[in-house]
């Protein structure tokens, strides 16, 4: 069964990029309702993110199309117009601004801010973090997170690839991109449907695996992922294929940070562990209650360690 499994997901992977291929060939240098679409800068299971430019004002911006089957399916559809609209509305310093969305020519798009820098799981191939220079990733996607959970608005697919990091004269912006958009059409179901789950297998809570839904304690599993891989360079589970990497996250208990890394600080291990329980009841309420628990846990920390890194690989390595 796992061989499977194994290849349907080899032949989706080529599939999907044979698709994007023509997407992109059929797409590149068009006018899209008043964009014109320059290069690919970026992708997922759902379609490609590229440059355009406004062509009254000459902005620039970033259009995410996706793939044409998504507006084959009149549910998705219905559903993508209704988040649309909550993440225009969704304004928030951290949250890359959403202006526009439509259709054109069967492909389902949206409007967004061209974020000019490298997302974080680019900065995590070269960069190790520290729990102080973690925190400035920690503070603003907690921000963020916990102002969409105020507004009814669940990621649902938060990973590095969905946080941008741009530079702001001597420092750096956080924003999160593609709230609410977690969800592939008549795919995303339960770990039984054709081997797929919601969202991304490495950052995916044991209900979301389960196909239970969206909720805010499945963003804070996948936020406490984040702060783990960011402080020990690894993931707590990536099995090699997403059906297994999925259900280590339901049924396999989590790596502790102390057994990877003895110097690891035991107050920072004990807020992950509570981040990454299986049992959404007994996580952080809130992505803000997490939050709030890093930066204590930081904040009692000596200076050394504070400052120091606890990665169990190189930057970069596996």
């Amino acid at each position: 069964m796992i061989n499977v499994l194994h290849t349907r997901t080899q032949n989706r992977a080529k599939n999907y990029r044979t698709r994007t291929y023509h997407v992109d060939k059929q797409l590149i240098g068009q006018n899209l309702n008043g964009y014109i679409v320059g290069r690919s800068i970026g992708g997922g299971g759902m379609g490609r993110v590229y440059q355009a430019l406004e062509s009254e004002t000459q902005t620039p911006v970033a259009l995410k199309i996706l793939l044409p089957e998504y507006a084959e399916d009149e549910q998705f559809r219905s559903r993508f117009t209704r988040e649309a609209q909550l993440m225009i509305a969704l304004r928030h310093a951290n949250i890359v601004p959403v202006y526009a969305y439509g259709e054109w020519q069967g492909y389902l798009y949206i409007v967004m801010k061209l974020v000019k820098g490298p997302s974080l799981d680019r900065i995590l191939e070269q960069h190790p973090f520290s729990p102080l220079t973690a925190w400035q990733i920690v503070r603003p996607v907690g921000a963020a997170l916990h102002f969409g959970h105020e507004h009814n608005v669940m990621h649902r697919d938060l990973k590095p690839g969905n946080i941008l990091v741009e530079r702001h004269g001597e420092g750096n912006h956080v924003y999160i991109a593609d709230f609410g958009l977690g969800k592939r059409p008549g795919l995303d179901t339960t770990l039984t449907a054709a081997g797929l789950a919601v969202g991304t297998p490495e950052y995916m809570a044991s209900e979301a695996a389960m196909g239970e839904g969206a909720r805010v304690s499945s963003d804070v599993y996948s936020f406490g992922v984040i702060i783990y891989e960011l402080l020990l360079g690894r993931l707590p589970f990536d099995e090699g294929q997403p059906q297994l990497t999925a259900l280590a996250h339901v049924d396999q208990p989590v790596p502790r940070p102390r057994r990877l890394h003895p110097q690891f600080p035991a107050r920072l291990e004990s807020v992950i562990l509570r981040a990454l329980e299986k049992d959404p009841t007994a996580r952080y309420p809130s992505v803000e209650a997490l939050q709030q628990a890093y930066y204590g846990a930081v904040k009692e920390l000596d200076e050394p360690v504070r400052r120091a890194t606890y990665w169990v690989v190189e930057p970069g390595g596996a």
